[in-house]
């Protein structure tokens, strides 16, 4: 994965742009004149740090549906707040569990509903009706669950469609029911990941590899984070089973403790630290911890 070429002397200053990022930035760009609508899946978790900016000015001109994947590890509420605020934007937002068959068929029917009122305005005052094939645009960054996703919504009866005018014999469209054709996109990130905080909440929601980043550091940093959140911090002492978390107690401490209420134990009774560490960041990675939104609408607008 192209997460791996990132420094591990840069360790959370990340600041990259493969080739291949390049060309697949290129690309879409390319492909943008063929489409009619682009889907934008981000972690529901982290919608703004789960965001290329860049989509903003590729899909510029474009009808665009937002996809908040993962939305079953998320907290609902703040769910709920993200929508509000992707509304504001006016854009659609729509949350997704993709085990869900009726997440998919929502993300469905809004393309449809989309797409009737573009081929709406563009059948307007035209003897010939434009028969409406909607070309959907799906673009995200790697590991938040695009593949997937195209997967659910073309089924088992998916037809790969080719050779459409404007597309070289490479590009590949997935028929999905009728008259939807899916592009998929190469999983992009951005130039620049310096942000310290945007690097912590992609590895600890799994987006690159956790191991990219010092793993008790990491731990410590999703304890920090649920600690200074009063609904989290009830969280994590009702799953840990411990008495409380005093404001003065490092984390380090806390995560020692965990450790011990996992069984991370070594001879002598002490805890193996990176054992603990990576059965917490398992824990919140997986939701095991709770539900969880790491991204807060007020440091972001």
């Amino acid at each position: 994965l192209c997460e791996e070429v990132i420094s591990m002397n840069e360790k959370l200053n990340i600041n990259w742009y493969p080739g291949h990022m390049v060309k697949a930035q290129n690309e879409i760009k390319e492909n943008l004149k063929l489409i009619d609508i682009v889907v934008e899946i981000l972690d529901a978790r982290i919608p703004i740090s789960s965001q290329n900016p860049l989509v903003k000015e590729l899909s510029k001109n474009k009808e665009r549906i937002v996809v908040l994947n993962k939305a079953d590890l998320a907290d609902e509420k703040k769910t709920k707040e993200w929508m509000k605020y992707f509304e504001k934007l006016g854009i659609l937002s729509i949350p997704c569990n993709s085990s869900n068959t009726a997440d998919i068929k929502k993300i469905i029917d809004a393309i449809k509903s989309v797409g009737e009122k573009i081929y709406k305005k563009k059948n307007e005052n035209k003897a010939i009706k434009i028969n409406p094939i909607y070309r959907v645009l799906i673009i995200g960054i790697p590991n938040v669950g695009k593949s997937t996703l195209i997967n659910k919504m073309s089924g088992k009866n998916s037809a790969m469609v080719g050779n459409k005018p404007g597309v070289t014999k490479k590009k590949q469209w997935i028929r999905v029911g009728n008259n939807i054709d899916l592009l998929d996109t190469p999983g992009l990130l951005w130039p620049n990941l310096g942000d310290k905080q945007v690097g912590i909440k992609l590895a600890l929601t799994g987006n690159i590899k956790q191991e990219i980043l010092d793993v008790e550091e990491l731990a410590c940093n999703g304890i920090d984070f649920l600690r200074e959140d009063e609904e989290y911090k009830k969280i994590i002492i009702e799953k840990y089973n411990l008495q409380t978390i005093r404001e003065d107690e490092l984390s380090y401490d806390l995560l020692e403790k965990i450790g011990k209420k996992r069984g991370c134990l070594i001879s002598g009774g002490n805890v193996d630290m990176q054992k603990a560490s990576k059965c917490f960041l398992d824990d919140l990675k997986n939701g095991k911890i709770g539900k969880i939104t790491y991204d807060k609408i007020e440091e972001e607008t």
